[in-house]
């Protein structure tokens, strides 16, 4: 990318956040620095950078060179000057030259797309993926008990590769790893594989489940096989 694409942005470093395109993040800004950095950009209309950080200090050894912009969506603003924000995730970018701290970190980032792959096969991994999704989450609402609401995902299979690494419960690193892709037929090939086991994880737990309420309603807690 050409120096002329490169933009200046402000930086939001996050412990155990990775955000992503398309999706919406609720936060809490407390800090005076931040509260000065996001009110511009409400005003301005103006993106700012939210990337992982590593520990609790901010410094480049520690930010993550890989982050997504944001955009202010929603604000309110507190007595205090506190804000409560949603942001929503546009593009991803890579972090070219950190600018200094003054005193938010700032950053000249380069913008990063995903290659460019056959739309058949991406369109094969996002159902499959989906499903994988679906039946996941249904799994998950027989085991807590709780009512879902309708739950539309994505049709795009780029837009769904985003969506699912962002709500699953992984680590951080694996998360990072998935937004650093920039292949969306690799991403849903890693996403089918952690969902795949993640639903053999909860076939398993729901058959605990179901053999506990049998022996309950037999009264017999002794002898779960029965």
């Amino acid at each position: 990318m050409a120096q002329s694409d490169q933009i200046e942005i402000p930086l939001f470093p996050l412990p155990n956040v990775v955000f992503f395109p398309g999706v919406m993040l609720p936060l809490h800004i407390f800090e005076e620095r931040y509260k000065k950095m996001i009110s511009a950009c409400v005003e301005e209309n103006a993106p700012f950078g939210i990337v992982l950080m590593d520990g609790e200090s901010e410094s480049p050894s520690t930010i993550r060179k890989v982050g997504v912009l944001g955009r202010v969506a929603q604000a309110e603003r507190l007595e205090d000057g506190r804000m409560n924000i949603l942001a929503e995730g546009e593009a991803r970018f890579r972090i070219v030259k950190f600018l200094g701290q003054h005193p938010c970190w700032s950053a000249s980032v380069e913008l990063v797309q995903d290659g460019r792959e056959p739309e058949a096969v991406l369109k094969s991994l996002g159902r499959e993926t989906a499903k994988l999704y679906l039946a996941a989450y249904q799994k998950g609402l027989e085991l807590t008990g709780k009512q879902g609401g309708e739950l539309r995902l994505p049709t795009s299979p780029v837009d769904l590769s985003f969506m699912v690494a962002y709500v699953l419960d992984m680590e951080s690193d694996a998360k990072q790893s998935l937004l650093e892709m920039n292949s969306a037929r690799e991403r849903l090939r890693v996403l089918i594989r952690y969902l795949r086991d993640a639903n053999e994880r909860l076939d398993q737990q729901l058959r605990r489940k179901r053999i506990a309420e049998t022996a309950s309603r037999n009264g017999d807690l002794g002898r779960p096989g029965t």
